[in-house]
């Protein structure tokens, strides 16, 4: 009898562990793939801000807007 207690207790934490193994790698993968989206939003956005400079560049140069 005390075996079958011993045998079910040591499941019972395994089964704990390995829960508790999946929610961190879980949440290592959900913490890296915010850092990766963060940073080609960064990218994206200075892109576009270039993109919006070299227009204006472009406008005030071709119609002398400058001076």
């Amino acid at each position: 009898m005390l075996v079958l207690i011993a045998v079910g207790v040591a499941v019972f934490i395994g089964i704990r562990s390995e829960r508790a193994r999946q929610a961190h790698y879980m949440w290592s993968n959900y913490k890296d793939r915010l850092a990766s989206m963060r940073g080609l939003r960064m990218k994206e956005t200075m892109n576009a801000v270039l993109g919006v400079c070299a227009l204006i560049a472009v406008v005030v140069i071709v119609t002398g807007i400058g001076g």
